[in-house]
């Protein structure tokens, strides 16, 4: 799944950059997710604007068809 370099980071309002959360979760999908994989998915899914949460599922279905977070997005 590609994307744009610009969009894998995103800042705080101090200026700090971070990766994009849909992006760090997908290094986090494992085949069974660990339980602070899982704390963060739950955590992290619900701040997801419809353009990250969109990206993940098809990211996770290309790499990862049966994955449990599939259908929670």
């Amino acid at each position: 799944m590609s994307r744009p370099l610009t969009s894998l980071t995103r800042q705080t309002p101090a200026g700090i950059p971070y990766l994009a959360p849909e992006i760090q979760l997908l290094f986090k999908a494992k085949p069974v997710p660990l339980a602070k994989d899982e704390h963060d998915f739950a955590t992290a899914v619900p701040l997801l604007d419809e353009t990250g949460r969109t990206w993940l599922a098809a990211a996770l279905k290309l790499s990862s068809p049966e994955h449990p977070w599939i259908e929670r997005l």
